[in-house]
């Protein structure tokens, strides 16, 4: 039997950027993950700039799942995405059926085929998607149309440029459909600096723990560091925000580290935007109204505009108010959630029993260590933007 470690109870698989693999016992200690191994017999220490990715689980949970690596694809038997459908996970789309059925129960002709999950990016900058297919297909990426052939057509390949952060889980889609005689479908990519190639299943995400993992963050506050806490906004007032996570835990952030209120998500191209633009509130429908905030309760708020004046608006008419400037500032570690916050840190003390980050705003967070599905460690050269 392997000998737990006292206070480490959390086992997890984790990488270097060498490429050494580890499987074992894990804890956090400020800028150092340490390893013991399952038999007990070594331990190891690695630095925040060692470490690629860690993914980690509680010892004797009952959740927890292998990651199935793939797409969640479901195949219809008419070329319209409705009708009688099949659902299977496909680890890569790379298909060429030419006059056979995709699978039993799904005829060879005028069928279609609907790819949903998400998509984990390397570095950060330009990825160009090639999206070749007999017939018809579309690609979605972060909320955004990237690839959009939906006709008839002999097969083709067509692209399409997107801008993605690093180590980032976007949302994607891909439709297609075949009308008659041939079907083909292969999506690739070619990442910023790399070369074209189909792309890998270990990129595409099932969820971790029978949980799918949140890429496009929901309600919740960003730090003014960068970091991203998910929750309910239940209260502000001029010194704090208050939010609800988990089951009915309650956080209380002082309200010089909040950066912005987000009541509903964004895509990464209007997070961009946003850190840009002076304070104000984006609205549901995408218009921008620069002002600050007055009063807010979970029904309504009300903004002040030096041109305006003041202007009230129902909570749902509001999609994200900003408070200051937010960046992404340096860090050693980038720490994600099932409950879908992302947290870039200084350093971490973690292990089965807590968990305390130090964001890089200088503020520290206690958390439930069960939420905790994956950390990673941040290169110099991908820390984002300072102050």
């Amino acid at each position: 039997m392997a000998q737990v470690p006292e206070g480490s109870q959390l086992r997890g698989m984790a990488e270097m950027k060498d490429g050494q693999k580890l499987e074992g016992w894990l804890r956090f200690e400020r800028q150092t993950m340490i390893l013991t191994e399952l038999d007990g017999n070594a331990q190891h220490r690695f630095t925040a700039e060692k470490l690629k990715e860690v993914r980690m689980h509680m010892e004797g949970d009952p959740q927890v799942l292998k990651r199935v690596p793939g797409l969640r694809g479901h195949y219809y038997g008419t070329p319209e995405l409705n009708g009688k459908m099949i659902e299977r996970v496909d680890s890569q789309i790379n298909f060429r059926w030419g006059t056979a059925s995709p699978m039993p129960g799904i005829p060879a002709d005028r069928f279609s085929i609907r790819w949903e999950g998400e998509i984990e990016t390397l570095n950060e900058g330009n990825y160009t998607f090639h999206l070749r297919s007999d017939d018809g297909s579309r690609l979605f990426v972060d909320g955004r149309s990237v690839i959009d052939r939906w006709r008839p057509q002999a097969e083709s390949e067509h692209s399409g440029m997107i801008e993605l952060d690093a180590r980032r889980r976007y949302p994607i889609r891909l439709d297609y459909f075949d009308g008659q005689v041939l079907a083909v479908v292969a999506l690739s990519w070619t990442p910023p600096g790399g070369t074209k190639r189909v792309i890998e299943g270990d990129r595409f995400y099932q969820g971790f723990g029978g949980e799918s993992q949140i890429s496009a963050p929901g309600t919740g506050i960003f730090l003014k560091g960068g970091s991203f806490l998910s929750g309910e906004i239940s209260e502000v007032d001029d010194e704090s925000v208050k939010i609800i996570y988990l089951k009915g835990k309650e956080l209380k952030i002082p309200r010089k580290n909040v950066g912005g209120l987000q009541f509903s998500p964004i895509s990464s191209f209007h997070y961009k935007e946003l850190s840009k633009m002076d304070p104000g509130c984006m609205l549901s429908e995408g218009d921008y109204f620069e002002s600050s905030l007055v009063s807010f309760d979970r029904n309504s708020l009300r903004m002040r505009s030096g041109l305006l004046g003041k202007k009230d608006f129902r909570s749902e008419q509001v999609k994200f108010i900003k408070l200051r400037d937010f960046n992404n500032n340096n860090a050693n570690f980038e720490l994600h959630t099932r409950s879908g916050s992302r947290l870039r840190a200084d350093w971490l003390m973690l292990d089965s029993k807590k968990l305390l980050v130090k964001d890089n705003s200088f503020y520290w967070i206690n958390l439930d260590p069960l939420d905790v599905v994956s950390v990673y460690g941040i290169s110099e050269d991908v820390g984002g933007k300072t102050d």
